[in-house]
């Protein structure tokens, strides 16, 4: 190859490229000076936007609605609303000096961006709200478990914190425009079958408890304080028939008889009513 064609065609290559570059050199300094420039703006109003925030008492009105104690997760109401000024700003003029410097690829995707913007807040507006609720819900389960007597109180509150949670979780998801049918579905199996073995279980453990109910409803009719009475090898006083057990009292002890056995076993009537133990 002639050395004298190839250096000639070498130098045309350059100066077309390097023409290029000089064509679009004032291009990417604007769109470079516009980003410095959206990143500067974007750093005040961050400024302003956190000293506003506490200075109006949005982050006291906050801690009072419990709202600053979720906030807290993500850095607190005060760094929450700055950042988000901030990145509002920054992205409108990453998307201006995109659109400058003539990069297609990203505005097509800013512009998608934006456009979704408001769904992605409102999703995230209710992902918040729940855990908030949440949070109300559980303090107010805690509160009241104390003073009722309610044994599991905390469980109780974090069993619905979650619930709420987990709720409006998924409808944060359907607001963001996924699909949460798989997951509704798989849950919704889950929690029948947690609820199938709830009810088996309970039913089986207060199979008892339920026979002696029904027992001391027809026993009643039979069977009333102050009758003397043998059942098994316990003799003596009927005192008291409750829904569960009957008090009977003999020479020397007191007896808690099941209400079951008063249809299940064989009873003696040896007096009818008695204000005294037999001698």
């Amino acid at each position: 190859m002639n050395a004298s064609l190839f250096q000639d065609r070498l130098q045309a290559a350059f100066d077309h490229y390097l023409g290029k570059i000089v064509a679009l050199l004032p291009v990417l300094l604007g769109g470079l000076v516009l980003l410095l420039a959206g990143y500067g703006l974007a750093k005040f109003l961050q400024y302003v936007t956190r000293r506003l925030v506490r200075s109006t008492g949005l982050e006291r009105l906050a801690d009072r609605q419990g709202m600053e104690r979720t906030l807290q997760r993500l850095g607190g109401t005060v760094f929450v609303m700055g950042k988000l000024v901030f990145w509002l700003v920054f992205l409108f003029f990453i998307l201006a000096a995109a659109e400058v410097m003539g990069l297609t690829l990203i505005t097509d995707g800013m512009r998608g961006f934006f456009g979704y913007l408001p769904r992605l807040l409102t999703a995230l507006g209710v992902l918040l709200f729940g855990i908030w609720l949440g949070q109300k819900v559980r303090a107010v389960a805690n509160g009241l478990a104390g003073p009722m007597g309610i044994s599991g109180g905390k469980v109780l509150g974090r069993l619905l914190f979650g619930l709420i949670v987990f709720f409006l979780g998924i409808t944060a998801l359907n607001v963001a425009g996924l699909d949460t049918t798989l997951i509704t579905s798989n849950v919704l199996i889950f929690f029948g079958g947690i609820l199938v073995a709830f009810s088996v279980a309970y039913g089986m453990a207060s199979r008892d408890i339920l026979t002696n109910i029904l027992s001391s409803y027809y026993g009643r009719d039979r069977f009333s304080p102050g009758q003397i009475v043998r059942i098994g090898s316990d003799e003596g006083e009927i005192e008291r028939i409750d829904s569960i057990s009957l008090t009977l009292r003999t020479k020397d002890r007191v007896v808690m008889i099941p209400t079951s056995k008063l249809i299940t076993e064989r009873i003696e009537v040896l007096q009818p009513k008695s204000d005294h133990m037999p001698a």
